[in-house]
């Protein structure tokens, strides 16, 4: 396969777009998040300016993959006590 090729996709789970619960909306957020390397800053307001959408709808799509088990989300607290960042992990399959 040509290198440029793999370059321009990327991998998403055959499952959730397959899944009538998954909403069209949730389905692109979920390749984004599938897209982003390892490591990027997914806040919401990163997260809502690339689905071009309010952060309130995104946080919605968030909570919808939450609940169906295709991402898991980790709030780390910050040195001040505070909620610093999130951390996501990505599910191929529902995770419950």
């Amino acid at each position: 396969m040509d290198d440029k090729i793999l370059i321009d996709y990327c991998l998403v789970s055959k499952t959730l777009i397959e899944d009538r619960l998954v909403s069209p909306k949730a389905k692109a957020l979920y390749a984004i998040l599938c897209n982003w390397p390892h490591g990027y800053d997914c806040s919401l307001k990163n997260l809502s300016d690339e689905m071009r959408s309010g952060k309130e709808s995104v946080s919605d799509l968030l909570k919808e993959l939450e609940e169906l088990g295709y991402i898991e989300r980790n709030r780390i607290r910050g040195p001040d006590g505070r909620y610093d960042i999130t951390k996501y992990s990505v599910f191929t399959k529902p995770s419950h």
